[in-house]
């Protein structure tokens, strides 16, 4: 979620904050905000590619090491061992073309 939604949460929060200050659309100022403008200038593109890519990473790893340790609780370790190569490998797969569509679009 944080790869997908990082800009859209910080630039969408200052909207939110803005239209907080006039919920009724009545030209009230609540919490002083009610002029400002969403300011684009807060992240930069490589800002947001650094996190997306550092998100899409860690939550694949994450999820693989999560993955092993509960299949280790359940299967003896010869066993949970094997059964975890599939998953690592679709893991890569999807680590890798998570970063492919995020560079290449």
């Amino acid at each position: 979620m944080i790869a997908h939604y990082f800009p859209f949460f910080v630039f969408e929060g200052q909207d939110a904050l803005i239209l907080a200050s006039d919920p009724l659309a009545n030209g009230s100022d609540l919490l002083g905000t009610a002029g400002r403008k969403i300011n684009y200038a807060v992240l930069s593109a490589g800002t947001i590619a650094v996190v997306q890519v550092a998100a899409i990473v860690a939550g694949h790893i994450i999820g693989v090491i999560s993955a092993h340790d509960r299949a280790v609780r359940l299967f003896p370790p010869r066993r949970a061992v094997a059964g975890q190569l599939p998953l690592l490998i679709l893991m890569i797969g999807y680590t890798l073309g998570g970063l492919l569509l995020l560079f290449g679009g």
